[in-house]
């Protein structure tokens, strides 16, 4: 995923914004315990959100503890003990850093296949990492593929539809969250996921849409709108508007889901600051074409400050 999926700080009370701290260290060790140390480089918000999701539906309470870690050495601050919530989000995150990977090979020409192709190596060795975990079933891998083949195609044909595309996205992340759950708990994992995968996929289209156009490369927008689609070099109010109109209707589904978490565990009040506020913030600045660093690697400067 691409670093969308973030909550809205100043929103969130100070014990709230620390256990989403404490559980985006924690996902980061319990990377480097599944899935190998490098693999730490690939941490995202977006599995963050992945495992905090997993946790509250799955009614893991995480353990927070003080601990120092190597890229904040100096103090102690709280991270989430490893539990088997953080251990399945580890290894699924592998499985879409391996994805990306041969998505970004397929799609660069150039200079610009020389990151996918540096990254190869370790993102094969963190797939191999997780299929051996035990903590995926064995069709997995397969079914997650599939899934992206199916959007593949459609992209590969040119598909004018950003909703047919994000709809294809959306799918993937629904099974992806719902590994392993039953019952409601399945019903709301399916629901956060493919509102998280139609969300992501229509910003990350709506971001790359200046430079997919200038590279000819496919985007939605582009193939639906055509020469409307930019206006100066930006997005247009078209598509600005049709956009701001749209993805709303998506997190008010989203919404339904975080509405029927436990108010009692302990990542709820950060999960729906996440959908209410998070994700509207983030489609604003994508919208008015703010930088939003969507690879979101770790807690930096432009992001939180000091941390």
């Amino acid at each position: 995923m691409y670093g969308y999926v973030r909550p809205h700080i100043p929103e969130l009370k100070v014990a709230d914004w620390e256990r989403y701290r404490a559980v985006y260290c924690g996902l980061c060790r319990s990377m480097g315990r599944v899935t190998g140390q490098l693999s730490r480089v690939s941490l995202s918000y977006d599995f963050t959100f992945f495992a905090a999701v997993r946790m509250a539906l799955e009614g893991v309470v995480p353990r927070f503890v003080p601990a120092r870690c190597p890229a904040h050495p100096t103090r102690k601050r709280l991270i989430a003990e490893d539990n088997p919530s953080l251990a399945f989000s580890a290894a699924v995150s592998a499985l879409f850093a391996g994805e990306k990977t041969r998505d970004d090979l397929k799609d660069e020409r150039g200079f610009q296949r020389v990151k996918p192709l540096l990254r190869r190596p370790l993102t094969g060795f963190m797939e191999g990492r997780a299929e051996k975990s035990g903590l995926l079933p064995s069709d997995c891998g397969t079914r997650v593929s599939a899934l992206l083949s199916r959007l593949g195609e459609a992209e590969a044909a040119g598909c004018p539809s950003a909703d047919e595309t994000a709809g294809l996205f959306g799918d993937v992340l629904a099974y992806a969250f719902s590994i392993g759950l039953d019952g409601e708990a399945a019903r709301d994992a399916e629901l956060f996921g493919r509102c998280a995968g139609r969300f992501v996929y229509l910003c990350d289209a709506a971001a790359d849409l200046p430079g997919d156009v200038k590279r000819g490369r496919y985007n939605p927008l582009a193939s639906g709108w055509g020469d409307l689609a930019l206006a100066d070099g930006k997005l247009s109010p078209l598509v600005r508007d049709s956009l701001s109109a749209a993805v709303p209707l998506t997190l008010e589904k989203m919404g339904e889901a975080a509405d029927r978490l436990d108010p009692a565990h302990p990542l709820t009040p950060v999960l729906r600051n996440i959908v209410y506020l998070g994700l509207p913030a983030m489609l604003r600045r994508v919208l008015s074409g703010e930088k939003t660093d969507g690879a979101g690697g770790d807690f930096g400067k432009e992001r939180f400050g000091s941390l």
